[in-house]
C-alpha cells in the first residue's frame, strides 16, 4: 500500500507543523497521527493512523461523474438514469497539480495545500468510450490540513474540522456546455482496510435524533440491476457522515460533506438541493451524490472532510491478535510441522550415514581402549 512509500525526511528545509512530501505521482501529508496520500491521477485519498500498530488504510475515490435525468421522479438517483458519463481518471482526463503551499491566518494557523484541475469531456451513456461533448466542464479540488481546528458553517449550523487529523477537500464545478438533465452526480468509492468492511450511515431517527444506520461492505449489490440503489436519510445537522467500522461498531475513520453545497465558492451564494444514494460492492460502498442544478445553475461548490477516530485505536495491539488469531495459529502449525519434518528428515540421514559406515577396528574409529 502507499504506507511503504511515505519518506523519512521532510519535503522542505523550513519548518512547518507537519512532515510532507510530493513527487509526480502524489502529496503525502504526515501529521499527528494522520497519514494522508492524496494521488495525482484522479482525485483519491488513501490515509491511516501513523503511529497505531497495524492501522488499516482508509480509502475515498473519485472517479467519474454523470449527467441524469429522474425518470422516475423519486428525486433519487439510480445507474440507470444517467445520461452521460464523466471519467475523472487519467485515462481520459490531464490533471494539472500544484506544489503544495503553506500559508498562516489567525483562525487556522498555519496550513498546508494544494490543488487538482482538469476539463472534462461527456460519453454517452454508461460504457461508451467515445467522447460525445468535448470540454464539458472545468473541475477543481483543493485539499487542506490545517494546524488549528477550524469552523465550518452553513444554515444549518457549525461543524469543526480538527486541526492537524482531518484533511478537508473542496470541488468547483465550473460548466462550459450546458446539457438539459435533472442534476450532476458524483460517484465516491469508501474502501476501509483490515477488519473495517463495515459502515455506518448517520442519518435522521426519531424524535430529531440521527440513528446510526451498519451497512456491510461484504454484501455484493451490484447483481441487483442498475435500478438497485438505497436513499441516503439525511439528518436536519450541518453536515452528513459515513464512518469506517469494524465488525463490533468500533470507528476508526469518517468521511464528512458539508449539508448545503453552493452554487460558488462564496459564502453568500444560494445553495444548491442535493441527495445522497448508495449500494455496497463486496469489498466497499458506492455513494452517489445527485445535485440538482439545471441549465441556468452557475458554477457548483460543495466541501468534504476526511480523517481518523483516534478512540478507536486504543489496545489495536489485542484487536488486531484477535482479529488474526487464526491466520496465526495456522502459520505456527505450518512451522511447527516444517520444523518437525527436518528434524525427522535429519535424523533418518545420520542413522543412515552411521548404517553405511565400515566396520573399523575401534582404534581407527578414535575409541581408546
Amino acid at each position: 500500500m502507499l504506507a511503504a512509500l511515505v519518506p523519512s525526511a521532510r519535503g522542505a528545509a523550513e519548518e512547518h507543523f507537519l512532515d510532507y512530501s510530493e513527487d509526480n505521482f502524489k502529496a503525502i501529508f504526515i501529521s499527528g497521527n494522520l497519514t494522508a496520500a492524496v494521488t495525482h491521477d484522479w482525485p483519491r485519498i488513501v490515509w491511516w493512523h501513523s503511529t497505531a500498530p497495524f492501522s488499516p488504510t482508509f480509502e475515498v475515490s473519485m472517479s467519474k461523474m454523470y449527467l441524469y435525468n429522474d425518470s422516475n421522479g423519486d428525486g433519487i438517483f439510480a445507474m440507470s438514469e444517467a445520461i452521460y458519463t464523466a471519467y475523472l481518471d487519467q485515462n481520459h482526463v490531464t490533471w494539472n497539480a500544484t506544489t503544495v503551499e503553506f500559508h498562516n491566518d489567525t483562525l487556522s494557523g498555519e496550513y498546508a495545500q494544494f490543488r487538482m484541475n482538469a476539463t472534462l469531456s461527456l460519453y454517452k451513456g454508461l460504457v461508451n468510450q467515445t467522447v460525445d461533448m468535448p470540454d464539458w466542464a472545468n473541475i477543481t479540488f483543493w485539499f487542506r490540513i490545517t494546524e488549528n481546528t477550524t469552523y465550518h458553517s452553513n444554515s444549518l449550523g457549525t461543524y469543526p474540522v480538527r486541526g492537524k487529523i482531518d484533511l478537508s477537500l473542496n470541488f468547483t464545478i465550473d460548466v462550459l456546455n450546458r446539457v438539459n438533465s435533472s442534476g450532476i452526480v458524483l460517484e465516491q468509492l469508501l474502501q476501509g482496510g483490515g477488519s473495517n468492511e463495515m459502515f455506518m450511515l448517520k442519518e435522521s431517527g426519531s424524535h430529531t435524533q440521527p440513528l446510526y444506520n451498519a451497512v456491510s461492505a461484504r454484501v455484493d449489490e451490484t447483481g441487483l440491476g442498475l435500478n438497485h440503489t438505497n436513499a441516503f436519510l439525511a439528518t436536519d445537522l450541518a453536515n452528513q457522515e459515513i464512518a469506517f467500522s469494524k465488525d463490533d461498531g468500533t470507528v476508526q475513520a469518517h468521511y464528512i460533506w458539508d449539508s448545503q453545497p453552493r452554487a460558488g465558492a462564496n459564502e453568500s451564494s444560494p445553495p444548491v438541493l442535493f441527495n445522497n444514494s448508495y449500494f455496497t460492492t463486496g469489498t466497499g460502498l458506492m455513494l452517489h451524490t445527485a445535485y440538482q442544478i439545471g441549465n441556468s445553475t452557475g458554477p457548483l461548490y460543495h466541501e468534504a472532510t476526511i480523517g481518523i477516530d483516534e478512540a478507536g485505536f486504543v489496545l489495536r495491539i489485542t484487536d488486531w491478535l484477535k482479529d488474526n488469531l487464526v491466520n496465526i495459529l495456522l502459520v505456527t502449525g505450518i512451522v511447527v510441522a516444517v520444523v518437525a519434518a527436518l528434524v525427522m528428515i535429519g535424523g533418518r540421514l545420520k542413522s543412515r550415514r552411521k548404517a553405511n559406515e565400515p566396520n573399523l577396528p575401534e582404534e581407527q574409529n578414535g575409541r581408546v581402549p
